[in-house]
């Protein structure tokens, strides 16, 4: 698992070299909603019962992980969709535990 693990984060550090690359981050993680809506709208049957944030999740990695097969650009973009995947997903739990830090306690 550790070395699933480094690797990713290899291909991470790799994958930002230039401002470009950044940009591409950047326009990945804005982008992750829109890419979801149309990868829903060309397969509605196969995405009914999949979250939006897993399935950016899932495409994002996908260019992430094999996009420098198509064009070595994706792969910052991809990495920026995987990001905003997950950090979408995760969001309901990180919450929690960070609000306990507000002053007087969490309020639900």
């Amino acid at each position: 698992m550790a070395e699933i693990l480094g690797g990713i984060v290899d291909k991470a550090r790799a994958s930002i070299t230039s401002g470009v690359d950044l940009l591409l981050v950047v326009a990945g993680a804005g982008a992750s909603s829109a890419i979801a809506e149309v990868v829903k709208s060309w397969l509605p049957e196969q995405t009914a019962t999949i979250a939006d944030e897993t399935l950016v999740i899932a495409v994002g990695f996908l260019l992430f992980y094999f996009g420098d097969r198509i064009h070595p650009k994706l792969v910052p973009f991809g990495f920026g969709m995987f990001i905003s995947g997950v950090g979408a997903w995760s969001s309901a739990w990180i919450a929690g535990l960070i609000t306990m830090l507000k002053k007087g306690g969490a309020t639900a």
